[in-house]
């Protein structure tokens, strides 16, 4: 008989304190398992947890470390700023720009765009009707104004004007160009014309004329003797062109028109100096008429500076004779004379090697017997390499040219000449 039957009173059977006190202790063990499953059931979310607050954490440093830069970059550059401001010196200060009126993100209730659709409201089972929305006012665009002309001025151009002309066979093409300080002045400052021809695959620029001014005279003609004769003119020739140049004001010039260049000018007071070779005879180009006697030797260039054709002299000391000359190459040695040639004329001189002798013949091989001058006998052998010395016959005005010498001796009416590197 267990304790129920034998007791109708349950507290009073010691059995059953002892079975409910193991009741009670098995529940509270039941009660922490779950307990721990639960936890262990919360473990993700709580980690997660933690990384979103960890996240959380480290942008909210970034914050403030990314706001502290700033601050610092914004110091610094009112620093710079301040320190360029106040570095200005006498400059002005420029006028402070207006400030602009703060905007804001919020959008007042009667702004919103009106195409957006509002529900009516509901009160008390009745329909309120929402009242229309006010449209937005967009100000109108300014209208951009293009101006009709360019508030652009052209300064410092030029104008050409271009026409062909024939001369000499050929066509030669002038050019005249215009100068003007401003697009809108109606005549020019200043204008020239020059004309151009290819030479041996060289452009050559040839200055024709020269204008300073509309009302100056014309200045014609402007390049060099050497540039002219490049391209076969002279100063006659340049001249005929620098007539047919065409101008913007439809004058036209004759010849008499043009003055002297200062190039020009410059040029020939340069070519009228002379080189003066003492101890030296220059040899043929002697004008008619000469020599002229009893002058001294001042006097003879003085002669010659005045005649434009003459471009040498020799002077002769032992019997005061001058002799003009048109032309001057080869240079003989001779202690009685002394020889002036214009600078225009000194790189084509030639000194010879000559040695002369009076009744006297050379006697070796001849390969040239012609009739000529002496001066021009002495020429022949001077320019050529191959003569080594000559024979001139006075009666006869025969000049015999030497590639060979081999002795000489006396024979009256001959005149010889050897050079003194032959043998």
């Amino acid at each position: 008989m267990t304790c129920r039957q034998r007791s109708p009173t349950w507290l009073k059977c010691p059995q059953s304190r002892v079975v409910k006190m193991l009741v009670r202790h098995n529940t509270q063990l039941l009660e922490q398992a779950v307990d721990l499953l639960v936890k262990r059931a919360a473990i993700p979310t709580l980690e997660a947890e933690a990384a979103a607050q960890d996240k959380i954490a480290r942008a909210t440093g970034f914050r403030r470390m990314a706001t502290g830069a700033a601050v610092a970059f914004a110091a610094i550059g009112l620093g710079i700023g301040a320190a360029l401001f106040f570095d200005r010196g006498d400059t002005k200060i420029a006028e402070e720009a207006p400030k602009q009126p703060k905007q804001t993100d919020r959008v007042h209730p009667d702004d919103r765009i009106a195409d957006v659709e509002k529900k009516p409201r509901i009160d008390d089972g009745k329909e309120i009707p929402v009242p229309p929305s006010k449209p937005i006012a967009i100000p109108p665009e300014k209208p951009v104004t293009i101006p009709d002309k360019p508030d652009v001025k052209t300064v410092e151009f030029t104008k050409f004007v271009n026409r062909d002309v024939q001369l000499m066979g050929g066509t030669w093409r002038l050019t005249s160009g215009h100068f003007f300080r401003d697009e809108n002045d109606v005549m020019w400052e200043n204008a020239w014309c020059y004309t151009r021809q290819v030479v041996n695959g060289v452009d050559v620029n040839i200055e024709l004329v020269n204008r300073v001014s509309p009302s100056a005279k014309p200045q014609a003609p402007i390049s060099s003797g050497a540039t002219l004769a490049s391209v076969g003119l002279n100063d006659d020739t340049a001249l005929n062109l620098a007539t047919e140049c065409p101008w913007l004001d439809g004058v036209s010039f004759r010849r008499s028109d043009f003055a002297e260049g200062i190039a020009r000018r410059t040029e020939r007071e340069k070519a009228q100096e002379f080189v003066v070779k003492d101890g030296w005879d220059a040899l043929g180009g002697d004008f008619m008429n000469m020599p002229m006697r009893n002058v001294s030797f001042e006097d003879c260039q003085t002669q010659c500076n005045r005649n434009d054709r003459c471009m040498a002299l020799t002077y002769n000391k032992k019997f005061r004779a001058c002799f003009l000359k048109g032309s001057a190459t080869v240079l003989v040695r001779n202690i009685d004379a002394a020889t002036a040639a214009r600078r225009v004329v000194e790189a084509a001189l030639q000194y010879s090697s000559l040695v002369f002798a009076t009744n006297t013949v050379v006697v070796g091989h001849s390969y040239s017997n012609t009739e000529m001058g002496y001066a021009d006998c002495i020429s022949a052998c001077s320019t050529a390499e191959v003569c080594v010395g000559f024979n001139f016959d006075s009666k006869n005005r025969m000049c015999a040219l030497m590639d060979n010498v081999v002795s000489s001796s006396k024979f009256t009416g001959v005149e010889s000449g050897l050079k003194a590197t032959a043998n």
